[in-house]
């Protein structure tokens, strides 16, 4: 029986949260989600133009130029709640440089249900409400938190899924490493 709920217990923490919606599942199989490759290769990462908790809007257009950490969440998600404060950190850890850190959250009710929580959690980073047109943008989802890393030209530089050990401080080397290019 230790066994079965130690394994159960790693599951979650390498894989996350699971979506509670089949809709805002994409294959990540499917070349039409994908993010569309760059004349060098990489992945570009979507354009969006969403709803800020705090109000007014966010477009991709106004993280060019900066190292984003884009992290996919839902307010009921276990599993990424504990990662919120890691986050504030490395907000406050690169203020006044080019990174930016947006949380995405989706299936998580309306923006009245959602603020509240980001109050709540004390958030001080952008949170906007997502779609299914980003999720599809980035590729699709298959489960929270999932995270990317975006360099300053647009590209995805690392995608990051679940909440395993040791992710926090491997966001943090890469956004030094984007940094300094």
């Amino acid at each position: 029986m230790k066994n079965i709920t130690l394994t159960l217990a790693m599951a979650l923490a390498l894989f996350g949260c699971s979506s509670q919606q089949a809709s805002n599942v994409v294959s990540k199989d499917d070349p039409a989600k994908a993010p569309v490759a760059t004349m060098d290769g990489k992945k570009a990462a979507p354009e969006f133009d969403l709803v800020r908790v705090a109000g007014g809007d966010l477009k991709s257009s106004d993280l060019k130029g900066k190292v984003t950490v884009v992290d996919f969440w839902a307010t009921w998600c276990g599993d990424c709640l504990p990662e919120i404060p890691s986050y504030n950190a490395l907000q406050d850890k690169y203020a006044g440089k080019d990174v930016q850190v947006v949380g995405i959250t989706l299936e998580s009710g309306s923006l009245a249900e959602i603020k509240p929580k980001v109050d709540e959690l004390k958030m001080k980073y952008n949170v906007v409400v997502g779609d299914d047109k980003v999720v599809e943008g980035f590729g699709g989802l298959i489960g929270y938190p999932t995270t990317f890393v975006i360099s300053k030209d647009g590209t995805i530089y690392k995608k990051y899924l679940g909440a395993p050990p040791g992710k926090q401080e491997k966001i943090d080397k890469d956004v030094a490493t984007l940094l300094a290019q």
